[in-house]
C-alpha cells in the first residue's frame, strides 16, 4: 500500500489546528503542527515533509512571508495555502512564490485530503527526478550479463536476499558490477518502485559526510546558506546503495549505526530526531575483515551489515561470461554499426586476458576496438593487449572420444560457415579469418566453395 504524506500543518486556529491534525492523522497521513509561522519554519527546515498546509492570516509572521522563507530554504515540499479570507491578488503572489494551491475556508476534509495526495504525488516525482538527475549516467547500462555458474549463483541470492528486508554487503573488485547487483537486490524487493539513491563513500571526508548523508540545517556551517535534505530522506521507503563502505570515517561509522538500529538520525545542526525507512546496500572492494584487524572500520558496525554478503567473482574467474559480454557491448554500439563480428583470435586474446578493470574494463577494450575499426569486425590488432600463441578450446565444443577430424575438414567447414554469416562478402570473411583475400581464394579454390 502507497505511504501518504507526511504533512505539515501551521495553522494559529487551535480547534481548527486540532482538527485537522485528527482527522488527517485517522486518514492514514503522517501530520505535525504548529501554532504560527515562526514554529511551522522551525519545524520545516528541520526535516523533509511532502506537503504543507498553511495559513495566510497569521500573527507575527504570514502566511505569504512565511511561503516565501520556506521557499528560501528548500523548493522539495508542495506548500497548499488556505485562508478564511480570499481574494484573488494574494491567491495570484503565493501561486507566483511557488505555492501549490490556494484554499478558502470552510474546506470539506475530502476534498482537502484529494488535493494532498495529488500534491503528494508531484511531490513524489519531484524527489524522483531529484534522484534521476543525479543517476542519470549511471542508468545506461543496467543489466546483469552472464551465464557463467558463478554469476548464476550471485543472481540466486540477488533474488532470495532481495524478497527480504534486511541490508545486503555486497563484496567484489573494483569494475565487477557491484552497483549493477546493487540495482537487482532493490528490483528484487517490494521497493521497487521506490527511489534508488547512490552515494560512494570513498569520496567523503568527515567534514563532508554527515552533511551528504543526514542533510543540515540553515547556518549549520559557514556555507549552509539554505536547509537541505541528505540522501537518508531522498531514499526514504526506497534503498540506498553506499559503494565503497570501508572509506568512511570512523566517527560517521557511529552515527551510521545508530541509523541501522533506530531508523532515526539528526540534520547537522539540527535539534529533532527524523524517522526515515530505508534498506540499505553496502559495498566494498576490500575485505571488511582485514579493515577491522587493521583499525580502520569499527567491529561492531562490520557485524551490523555483514548479515547478508554477496561475494561477486572477479572476471577472470568467471570467463564463460566474456563472449555474452562481449556480444552485449557490441549491441551497445548502434551509433557504430549493428552487425559486429569477432575474429577467432581476438576471442582466444579476450579469453585469456586476466582483466584486472573486471567488466568495466572489458567494455573500455571493446568499445575503443569498435572506434579503431575500419570495418565491423573485431581483431587481434585492435586490442590493447597481445593475443595467445595457442587460441583456447572451448570445452562445449569438444569431444574426446570422437575420432580426430583432418585439418582441412575442419578449416573448409569454418570457411563455409563464415562466408554464409557474412552473405559471401569475400572482403569481409578474410577479415574475421584474419587472412589475405589472396590466401582465401586460394583456399575456396582449392575446396570448391568459390561457386
Amino acid at each position: 500500500m502507497e505511504k501518504k504524506a507526511k504533512v505539515l500543518i501551521v495553522e494559529d486556529e487551535k480547534p481548527l489546528r486540532e482538527l485537522l491534525e485528527s482527522e488527517l492523522t485517522r486518514s492514514g497521513y503522517s501530520v505535525q503542527v504548529a501554532s504560527d509561522g515562526i514554529e511551522g519554519l522551525a519545524r520545516y527546515s528541520e526535516e523533509c515533509f511532502s506537503v504543507v498546509l498553511l495559513d495566510v492570516k497569521m500573527p507575527e509572521m504570514g502566511g505569504v512571508e512565511t511561503l516565501e522563507q520556506m521557499q528560501n530554504h528548500s523548493n522539495i515540499p508542495e506548500i497548499i495555502m488556505f485562508t478564511g479570507h480570499g481574494d484573488i491578488e494574494t491567491a495570484v503572489k503565493c501561486i507566483k512564490l511557488g505555492a501549490y494551491d490556494y484554499l478558502t475556508k470552510p474546506v470539506k476534509l475530502d476534498e482537502l485530503e484529494m488535493i494532498i495526495d495529488k500534491a503528494h504525488d508531484k511531490n513524489r516525482l519531484r524527489r524522483e527526478n531529484i534522484n534521476l538527475k543525479h543517476e542519470l549516467s549511471r542508468l545506461e547500462n543496467h543489466k546483469v550479463v552472464g551465464k557463467s555458474p558463478e554469476i548464476l549463483k550471485v543472481l540466486d541470492m540477488v533474488q532470495r536476499w532481495g524478497a527480504t528486508d534486511e541490508h545486503v554487503l555486497i563484496y567484489g573488485e573494483s569494475g565487477t558490477g557491484k552497483e549493477l547487483i546493487a540495482r537487482a537486490v532493490h528490483d528484487a524487493s517490494a521497493r521497487v518502485n521506490k527511489p534508488f539513491v547512490t552515494i560512494n563513500c570513498g569520496r567523503l571526508d568527515a567534514n563532508t559526510a554527515e552533511s551528504e548523508l543526514f542533510g543540515h540545517m540553515q547556518g549549520a556551517f559557514t556555507s549552509a546558506n539554505k536547509a537541505r535534505a541528505g540522501l537518508f530522506e531522498l531514499a526514504d521507503n526506497g534503498t540506498l546503495f553506499m559503494d565503497e563502505i570501508s572509506e568512511m570515517p570512523l566517527d560517521v561509522q557511529v552515527k551510521l549505526l545508530r541509523v541501522l538500529e533506530t531508523g532515526t538520525f539528526r540534520r547537522l545542526g539540527g535539534s529533532r530526531d527524523i524517522e526515515v525507512d530505508v534498506r540499505f546496500v553496502f559495498a566494498s572492494n576490500k575485505k571488511l575483515q582485514n579493515c577491522v584487524d587493521q583499525g580502520g572500520f569499527r567491529e561492531d558496525f562490520y557485524y551490523r551489515i555483514n548479515l547478508l554478503p554477496i561475494n561477486l567473482p572477479p572476471l577472470r574467474e568467471r570467463r564463460e561470461d566474456i563472449l555474452p559480454l562481449v556480444m552485449y557491448f557490441l549491441q551497445e554500439n548502434k551509433s557504430l554499426g549493428q552487425n559486429w563480428d569477432v575474429s577467432e583470435r581476438a576471442m582466444a586474446a579476450l579469453y585469456a586476458y586476466d582483466w584486472p578493470g573486471n567488466v568495466r574494463e572489458l567494455k573500455n577494450t571493446v568499445r575503443r576496438a569498435c572506434i579503431l575499426a575500419t570495418e565491423p569486425v573485431i581483431t587481434v590488432d585492435l586490442l590493447p593487449f597481445s593475443a595467445p600463441l595457442v587460441p583456447l578450446a572451448i570445452k562445449d565444443h569438444i569431444n574426446a572420444d570422437a575420432m580426430p577430424t583432418p585439418l582441412w575438414v575442419m578449416e573448409r567447414e569454418h570457411i563455409g560457415k563464415v562466408l554464409a554469416k557474412v552473405h559471401g562478402n569475400k572482403s569481409r570473411a578474410a577479415k574475421i579469418l584474419e587472412i589475405d583475400r589472396k590466401t582465401l581464394y586460394t583456399k575456396l579454390e582449392r575446396y570448391e566453395l568459390d561457386s
